[in-house]
């Protein structure tokens, strides 16, 4: 098994929390493998929670960004202005 620094650190790198670290020491220390593995198993389904919850976040946004995109192209077509992202456009209203 690893020194109980080696761990400390990968937890904290981690993101585990201070408790969870802790309570690892003192599983490390006292020999109980099988329940520190339980202890980081619970921490890896934490993070893995925080990673689904910034997932639905990009997703809204890309929601958001992808509805912008289709409201000014649909704004553009109904008032004969092109405009690109930069928010500049060309007027093609007149025939020439």
């Amino acid at each position: 098994m690893r020194d109980w620094a080696a761990i400390r650190e990968c937890m904290k790198d981690a993101g585990c929390s201070a408790a969870a670290v802790e309570r690892a020491e003192r599983l490390c220390q006292s020999g109980e493998a099988g329940e520190l593995i339980r202890c980081l198993r619970e921490c890896r389904c934490d993070a893995l929670e925080e990673l689904h919850e910034k997932q639905k976040q990009l997703d809204r946004l890309d929601m958001l960004i992808r509805d912008t995109r289709n409201m000014k192209r649909s704004n553009c077509h109904e008032s004969g202005r092109i405009e690109a992202d930069t928010g500049m456009g060309q007027d093609f209203s007149e025939k020439r």
